[in-house]
């Protein structure tokens, strides 16, 4: 039972401080010193890259943020902008459709002058030829009347007075009917 024991003290002394965790002290200070050198490592050459790294991609995403930013804003002022054209348009059609409309009405309103006048004129030049057609039939009623006057006049007094004074003597009796 002696050599019980120690063994017995061993493992007593092992379950206070350290021993209480199932540590094995050189393999966790070989553990230490190697974490150590990986920390050093790492915050002497690659921290400094990854941080680098980190903070230009913040700063690019800030910028692209802005960036995005800026251009809703612009695209609000080009909307806004575009409305306004469109307004300014419609506007300029509007007043465009207005004269189309006036010229087409004054134009209307020409043609109609311009048909009433050349209508009057044909009105006029009709006129002009029925006076001009009827002092013809006139003119050839008289004759006819005259001759139609001298036949008569011949076998009422059944004699025959030359051309010459047949003619005086119809003209006479016309211009005493026509009174």
């Amino acid at each position: 039972m002696v050599s019980n024991i120690p063994v017995k003290l061993a493992a007593e002394s092992s379950s206070s401080g350290i021993g209480a965790f199932n540590i094995n002290l050189k393999s966790f200070i070989f553990q230490l010193v190697t974490f150590a050198i990986v920390l050093f490592v790492l915050s002497k050459w690659a921290l400094p890259k990854i941080t680098a790294t980190i903070d230009s991609r913040r700063t690019a995403l800030e910028q692209s943020l802005e960036q995005a930013k800026q251009t809703e804003e612009a695209l609000a002022k080009a909307e806004a902008k575009s409305e306004e054209i469109l307004a300014k348009a419609r506007t300029q059609a509007d007043e465009a459709l207005a004269e189309g409309k006036k010229a087409a009405a004054n134009f209307i309103t020409a043609a109609e002058s311009k048909a009433a006048e050349r209508a009057a004129l044909i009105v006029k030049e009709a006129e002009t030829k029925l006076g001009e057609e009827r002092e013809k039939l006139r003119q050839d009623l008289r004759q006819e009347l005259a001759a139609l006057v001298a036949d008569a006049t011949a076998k009422v007094i059944d004699e025959k007075l030359d051309a010459k004074r047949d003619m005086s003597l119809i003209e006479r009796a016309i211009k005493g009917m026509s009174r």
